[in-house]
């Protein structure tokens, strides 16, 4: 087992940054964490000091940049020129490689509105991915299937945790980007055939709660220990209210695509917004790109919802990391063409965001550069936030016996190196 001794680096912690810190990771683990200026004078911090030293295997220095947990996008449809939607191995790899590149370790790729036979096909690619990388899904464990670690290239893979499937159950009155031909409402054979042919890979469901018969879609998806949030919703905060007591525990993109305040017989009913800003049950999505939400909006969600409850999402599309130009939102084959300037996408129109073309780094830059929010708390809506919404619990932050996935920056947020279960990442030069 390799001993990897990080020295002469902020660590940034859940709880704030140890300024000098080491970090000693054991093969695929975190073995421990110290001050630097323990081990002196042959204490018994001092003795453990050593034993560091003298277990190391490879000593990096951190020469005073930052040491953080790998980030953790739950919400990312593609990158690099690649899109989850493509359905095809080399389009998957282009996006994985592309946003580990930039920090990110673990992704829920995520689908948009589809028809049936496109689904199948990113199912079925999501468990060959799993089984390279030998995580395997659910319904494989156990099956002698997953086992085995494909060719050099799955090494340059985030760790996968489930799919995220945003639609078909939304409202076509805030559809946003997403393609209005698969938008579809709650019917049981569907949401049997999904649930079916996305066990062990379906991770988590964004749907709208105002939907009828939605409520049956929920318990059926939380029996199926699917995980729901809400979003493209047209919902008022009754509709809401009852979503959190059928189960969800998040909204998806926060501002984006969903309903807020209106006027009834002179009255004002609040909407999806509102809600999710009031519920303390209720994890809020934030694409955090400096496009979709301006500085004040940030501000804002940390005042209403506090660090704890927010997780930064890219909701890349397949420009991110690419120079400006026409992309495709959604499939090669059936996606709509969109414009990116490098900063964000947009739609025909000119107007209307098509996602966003941004990677983790950038998220974290936006908040701590522009939005003046500290550093480990905008790292925490990247690591430990989406972690333990998820109910992961071996990744998200740095501590003894959680998994070296670590990411090296230095104070412009630029990209230095990525570690995945201990090993170091040959990433191009991403700044």
């Amino acid at each position: 087992m390799k001993h990897t001794l990080f020295v002469n680096g902020k660590i940034v912690l859940s709880n704030g940054i140890l300024e000098q810190g080491k970090l000693m990771a054991a093969g695929d683990r975190i073995l421990d964490i110290l001050p630097e200026e323990r081990g002196r004078r042959g204490t018994g911090e001092g003795k453990k000091d050593r034993a560091l030293w003298e277990r190391a295997d490879e000593v990096v220095d951190l020469e005073g940049k930052y040491l953080a947990p790998g980030f953790i996008d739950i919400h990312v449809h593609g990158g690099g020129g690649g899109d989850f939607m493509d359905g095809e191995r080399e389009s998957w790899q282009q996006a994985l490689e592309t946003h580990l590149r930039h920090g990110t370790t673990a992704v829920c790729p995520t689908t948009l509105t589809a028809s049936t036979e496109e689904m199948e096909k990113v199912f079925a690619l999501y468990r060959e991915f799993c089984r390279e990388r030998g995580q395997g899904c659910e319904q494989d464990r156990g099956r002698g299937q997953g086992l085995e670690r494909c060719p050099e290239r799955c090494s340059r893979r985030p760790r996968l945790l489930g799919l995220h499937m945003e639609g078909p159950y939304i409202a076509e009155s805030m559809k946003g980007a997403q393609d209005a031909r698969y938008i579809r409402k709650p019917e049981k054979e569907l949401t049997d055939w999904l649930l079916e042919k996305g066990a062990g890979a379906l991770r988590i469901l964004t749907a709208a709660p105002e939907l009828e018969g939605i409520g049956e879609v929920a318990r059926a998806a939380r029996k199926a220990g699917v995980l729901l949030s809400v979003g493209h919703s047209d919902a008022r905060l009754e509709d809401v209210e009852q979503a959190v007591r059928d189960g969800y525990t998040m909204v998806t993109h926060l501002y984006s695509s969903m309903s807020t305040i209106v006027r009834e017989n002179g009255m004002r009913r609040p909407g999806v917004l509102e809600a999710a800003l009031l519920s303390d049950k209720l994890d809020v999505e934030v694409i955090g790109d400096g496009m979709h939400l301006p500085v004040s909006l940030l501000r804002l969600i940390l005042k209403t919802k506090g660090a704890d409850h927010m997780i930064l999402v890219t909701d890349a599309m397949r420009a991110a990391g690419l120079p400006s130009g026409q992309y495709k939102l959604g499939s090669l084959r059936r996606g709509q063409t969109v414009w990116s300037d490098g900063n964000i996408a947009r739609m025909p129109d000119g107007i209307s965001f098509a996602g966003s073309v941004a990677t983790a780094d950038r998220l974290i830059r936006v908040l701590y550069q522009e939005a003046g929010i500290p550093l480990w708390q905008a790292v925490k809506m990247m690591t430990r936030n989406p972690a333990r919404a998820l109910g992961e619990e071996e990744i998200g932050a740095l501590a003894p016996g959680k998994k070296a996935d670590l990411v090296i920056f230095d104070e412009h947020i630029c990209i230095d190196k990525v570690y995945l279960d201990g090993d170091e990442i040959k990433c191009p030069d991403t700044k």
